[in-house]
């Protein structure tokens, strides 16, 4: 008796069913470019082709950070020496300087507060979540929000 898996080509299901665009959707992919807006002003937090932030230091030190507009990239640039794993103060919008903080929302990899920000995508804005611990690379999108940008991208509509 031969032991291997079935090959996935000769599945039932590749026989009887037709594959079509709406059998295939993505929401977001890694490296997808995120337009990034403040969720107070509404205006773009994009500048130099980042998506640029005010910092404060956990001393109080003011600063900024660049940080990568793609998805799943995680490159960035400061004037504030961070060391990794230490938390910001605050991160606030370049543009009206309100704080971006997520009330007591935590990072789901540990105790650090976490910012929100406003992401395009298509036509619809969603919170965009991410950690204010220095290189820790947690982030997220609601589920319900995944549930919007899906119908909205969707080629079923």
């Amino acid at each position: 008796m031969d032991n291997e898996k079935p090959n996935q080509k000769d599945s039932w299901e590749k026989i009887v069913w037709d594959e079509h665009n709406f059998n295939n959707r993505t929401v977001l992919k890694s490296g997808s470019y995120l337009n990034c807006y403040c969720p107070y002003c509404s205006l773009s937090l994009m500048k130099n082709n980042g998506i640029h932030l005010e910092t404060l230091s956990a001393d109080d030190e003011p600063g900024w950070v660049e940080l990568c507009p793609y998805l799943n990239a995680f490159e960035r640039k400061s004037n504030l020496k961070l060391a990794e794993g230490e938390e910001v103060h605050d991160i606030r919008c370049w543009q009206c300087h309100t704080s971006l903080r997520a009330g007591d929302r935590k990072c789901d990899r540990g105790d650090s507060h976490v910012a929100c920000i406003m992401v395009g995508i298509s036509s619809v804005r969603v919170p965009f979540y991410f950690c204010m611990r220095t290189g820790c690379t947690w982030h997220t999108i609601d589920l319900n929000d995944e549930h919007k940008i899906l119908l909205d991208d969707s080629m079923e509509w």
